[in-house]
């Protein structure tokens, strides 16, 4: 399919998605016809772009999406790694919030000083 089809059943713009193809996020991504410019994108990018969407809502990086879609696509049905992979996120966001309340109390003493 063309990228403004993709981009019609995703409600990602062309520019992401080309920016998620430069960063190795989309599989099968081809130029059938050598004659004009135009990219074939598989229909599995759709599933993929949906992925990265929904963990983008969890504040997972780019990085950590193409991660995530390895492991998919090496093993679908193994979800250990998958669980491992959730789990170290939590411990980062469960330190980042400890050190924002830890921020958040320096700042409250330097108001009340």
């Amino acid at each position: 399919m063309k990228i403004g089809i993709l981009s019609e059943q995703t409600g990602v713009s062309r520019d992401t998605i080309r920016f998620y193809e430069s960063k190795g996020l989309l599989t099968n991504v081809t130029r059938p016809f050598e004659w004009n410019n135009y990219k074939d994108y598989g229909d599995e990018n759709i599933k993929r772009i949906q992925i990265i969407q929904y963990l983008k809502r969890f504040s997972f990086t780019l990085k950590e999406c193409k991660e995530m879609l390895e492991m998919r696509d090496a093993s679908p049905t193994d979800c250990i790694d998958k669980t491992t992979f959730f789990e170290k996120k939590l411990q980062i966001i469960e330190k980042q919030i400890s050190e924002l309340q830890e921020t958040r109390m320096k700042l409250l003493e330097l108001l009340n000083k």
